[in-house]
């Protein structure tokens, strides 16, 4: 399972080349201090040259920098998603809204270890919206073996966006204290190929 925004192979080529940039930065400045220092050298009280490059040089780094961050915003859900998989955490259960025609549903959990009576279903590399919320107190919708964390909390909606990459089937519980029955809420996702869908 992936979980991802639209932004992150923009992220990551920010973050590889400020890890790139930096480093080369470093080095040629110290390069330059060693090579340039022959002994102890009087510097003049003032220096318009080395002014000048205290302060282009940087603002031309903040500035390019900015413009980097620029390009990202408002890409953050520009993504097509199969759809909106509406969550709601509540003592001490989960409620489910597809928007495939199911309506809303409870999840409650089953006499079976690490069961419930209506699992989540999604199906396999599709893209989700995943938006989170509670009805009472904080939850957390975590879905550990597949790297998924969302709190839920009331009043507020939490988006993630997620693609399973493989079918089975995935447990999670809620991993927030929420009260007397916080270790009978699991969630079980189920992951589905397409083909088996009842038309």
């Amino acid at each position: 399972m992936y979980v991802y925004t639209p932004l992150y192979s923009e992220m990551v080529g920010y973050v590889s080349f400020l890890s790139a940039f930096i480093p080369i930065w470093v080095f040629l400045v110290l390069g330059w201090q060693l090579c340039s220092s022959y002994g102890t050298a009087a510097l003049r009280n003032e220096s318009d040259l080395l002014e000048f490059f205290w302060t282009v040089v940087p603002s031309v780094c903040v500035g390019f920098l900015c413009l980097l961050n620029l390009g990202c915003l408002g890409n953050d859900l520009v993504l097509k998603t199969r759809g909106l998989i509406k969550v709601i955490g509540r003592q001490w259960y989960w409620s489910y809204d597809l928007n495939d025609g199911c309506g809303l549903y409870d999840s409650m959990m089953s006499d079976f270890i690490d069961g419930v009576d209506k699992p989540l279903r999604v199906y396999v590399d599709t893209p989700y919206n995943l938006s989170v919320t509670s009805s009472d107190v904080i939850h957390s919708f975590a879905l550990p073996i597949v790297n998924l964390k969302v709190d839920a909390i009331p009043g507020r909606l939490n988006n993630v966006f997620f693609c399973m990459n493989h079918v089975g089937v995935f447990v999670g519980y809620c991993s927030e204290l929420c009260g007397a029955g916080h270790a009978y809420m699991p969630i079980v996702m189920e992951v589905i190929e397409k083909a088996f869908v009842k038309d």
